[in-house]
């Protein structure tokens, strides 16, 4: 009886020990943010004070190296911009009527190589997609504080950022094995995963992050075509002209 009481003891020890490592592995899941945006009402201007705000959920998958944010797509109140958003949805931060969100849907992430993977379909072929790679850019002059607190269960640190002429709070954490940022710039050390970042026009804070198997395709798709960062932009350049054709009927 002995000798079975031991048995089962070790057998249950082996399943917690198993339990604790995999619950512990944080090299594979998923942070969930909330992304708050001002935009102009639809048929304003920029700058005319008639803005909305909206808020939306963006999903970043991370395991095996390489990352994917997956965003659920807002409501503009009708109509859709091309590449399925107001220019479009990606790191880079200014610019546009969403302050340089580009293409809501897709966007992948090379960790390992610290790159950002911008992707782009035609409205007229949405069957073939391109992309272009965006090296992570180190935060310039960024002011560090000795202040920390908790987010989603992690231990963050404080810094102000500014990208592009608007200035951002920043909470980022150094407790995960990778880095990473919603807007292109923000890591103040260079390494970190940035969980809240509040500027002027828009948020974002992660509400949770959950460690787990990611079951979610998080390649870029295979038939993708490789282009310059310019060819990209010339490209969703294309796109949104002949958009504005199509809604003035020329």
């Amino acid at each position: 009886m002995k000798h079975l009481s031991k048995t089962l003891l070790s057998a249950a020890l082996v399943a917690f020990t198993g339990m604790t490592a995999f619950a512990q592995d944080k090299t594979t899941g998923v942070i969930d943010y909330e992304v708050n945006a001002k935009m102009p009402q639809r048929g304003g201007a920029e700058g005319d004070g008639e803005e909305q705000v909206i808020t939306f959920n963006q999903h970043f998958y991370f395991t095996g190296g390489k990352g994917k944010l997956d965003t659920e797509r807002p409501n503009f109140g009708g109509g859709q911009r091309p590449g399925g958003g107001p220019g479009g949805n990606g790191p880079r931060g200014g610019g546009g009527r969403f302050g340089g969100m580009r293409n809501f849907g897709n966007a992948y992430v090379d960790l390992t190589g610290k790159k950002y993977l911008q992707i782009f379909s035609k409205p007229e072929d949405t069957t073939k997609v391109y992309y272009a790679e965006e090296a992570y850019a180190a935060a310039k002059d960024p002011k560090l504080s000795d202040k920390t607190k908790k987010i989603a269960g992690l231990t963050c640190k404080k810094a102000t950022v500014t990208v592009r002429n608007e200035e951002y709070t920043v909470w980022y954490t150094q407790d995960l094995p990778f880095s990473y940022s919603p807007i292109n710039g923000l890591l103040p050390d260079g390494n970190g995963v940035v969980l809240s970042a509040e500027g002027s026009r828009r948020s974002f804070n992660a509400l949770k992050v959950d460690f787990k198997p990611v079951t979610t395709d998080i390649s870029i798709p295979a038939n993708a075509e490789k282009v310059t960062e310019d060819q990209l932009r010339e490209m969703r350049r294309d796109a949104m002209q002949k958009f504005r054709e199509r809604q003035n009927g020329n």
